[in-house]
């Protein structure tokens, strides 16, 4: 699957690099293909998939065409998390989605909700001008009927 900004993505396989030379923990990143088998993980499956999880978030209200620098941040750091925490990630949905609620593992108890399952809220932080505020005002004046 090829990166098309506008389309799939905000950000370019190269600035995706550039952005992530700096980023601590990311050399694993850097051995990735640029492009692989459907599927199969690549910086641009990772991308991509970093792209539909952002857009399907119902926090935030995105498009395909955004361009400023907070969504290309965004979107890095996602297919970053997702290229270190995908699988763990769908363990934890499909364990919610046969009725799993809460398991200990050692000594260590985990509760599974979708809370559990959301974008990391240092990525979140980095799209407030995107999100999605449902909020009601009272207007008090006299108006005209």
């Amino acid at each position: 699957m090829s990166v098309i900004v506008g389309q799939n993505s905000w950000i370019t396989i190269a600035e995706c690099d550039t952005y992530l030379t700096d980023h601590l923990s990311s050399e694993d990143w850097f051995d990735l293909s640029d492009v692989a088998g459907p599927g199969a993980e690549s910086k641009s499956t990772l991308l991509v998939s970093a792209f539909n999880w952002l857009m399907g978030a119902a926090q935030l209200n995105l498009s395909a065409d955004l361009t400023d620098d907070s969504i290309k941040t965004a979107q890095a750091e996602s297919a970053l998390f997702l290229m270190e925490h995908y699988d763990e990630l769908n363990s934890r949905r499909a364990a919610m989605f046969t009725g799993v609620e809460e398991f200990e593992l050692s000594k260590r108890r985990e509760v599974l909700n979708i809370h559990n399952l959301a974008i990391p809220s240092y990525i979140i932080s980095l799209l407030d001008d995107y999100l999605n505020n449902n909020c009601t005002v009272d207007l008090e004046g006299h108006y005209d009927t």
